[in-house]
């Protein structure tokens, strides 16, 4: 994982903006990953790929986290302060497939990677035919058999399916990361989920807009390059729009 500057980080995000999340999530580690091609990053498993999201995070801005939630007993809001060691499990280490077995059906599959979200949002989008959890079982099962004998992932019963998805979240938990809150009005416990493709993202498209509004006013006032005034620190940046307001 490498420094983003910040020429490359409002490239990714003028060219991500309109695409979907596993796109951005691709995009931004495409930047940050130089040592993996395109291909190589859309075939990462999703835990793996956000376990490279969150170090991407610490290097562009920092390791620690904030939120704003509510709690779901009494309304109260609730600051959330964490770090990015908070979220990230460790990777798996029992190698690229795994088992799921409910009563005489035994299945071997693979975790999902980006490829087969791209499939899944194309059969959400209606270009494809089927759910898209068929169609992301029908990619990532490797073997599929009922009594000894090959079934088709299709063919699969729902007990099954939910059996295979349950297992593929105890394979990466890095996939479906979970922060458990207390409300210190109430007292009451819940998890909430936490999406870091959606969390990093935000925070890029704040930073961005936050960005181009300094160089608006700076170029208005100077006449400088933006590539000149990207090329600063953050800290002379913001004393040359405090000398230009």
């Amino acid at each position: 994982m490498r420094a983003v500057s910040a020429v490359e980080l409002l490239d990714v995000w003028e060219r991500a903006e309109l695409h979907p999340p596993f796109r951005r999530a691709q995009a931004l580690l495409e930047v940050a990953c130089p040592d993996l091609s395109a291909e190589a990053v859309a075939d990462l498993p999703i835990g793996d790929r956000d376990r490279r999201l969150l170090a991407m995070r610490e290097v562009v801005f920092g390791p620690r986290l904030t939120a704003v939630s509510a709690c779901p007993a009494c309304d109260a809001p609730l600051d959330v302060v964490f770090g990015t060691a908070d979220l990230a499990t460790p990777a798996p280490t029992d190698g690229p497939a795994h088992v799921a077995e409910v009563d005489d059906y035994f299945v071997e599959f693979r975790l999902p990677n980006g490829r087969d979200l791209a499939q899944v949002a194309s059969v959400a989008g209606g270009t494809g035919s089927g759910s898209p959890d068929v169609a992301l079982l029908e990619r990532c099962t490797l073997v599929a058999r009922r009594g000894g004998v090959p079934v088709a992932p299709t063919q699969l019963p729902g007990q099954v399916v939910t059996a295979v998805a349950g297992r593929m979240a105890d394979a990466d938990p890095q996939v479906d990361v979970e922060i458990s809150l207390t409300c210190p009005a109430c007292a009451h416990g819940w998890e909430t989920p936490f999406d870091i493709v959606a969390y990093l993202w935000a925070e890029i498209d704040a930073w961005a807009r936050r960005t181009l509004r300094e160089v608006h006013a700076l170029a208005s006032a100077y006449g400088w390059r933006e590539s000149d005034i990207l090329a600063m620190t953050p800290r002379r940046r913001q004393r040359y729009l405090e000398l230009a307001g």
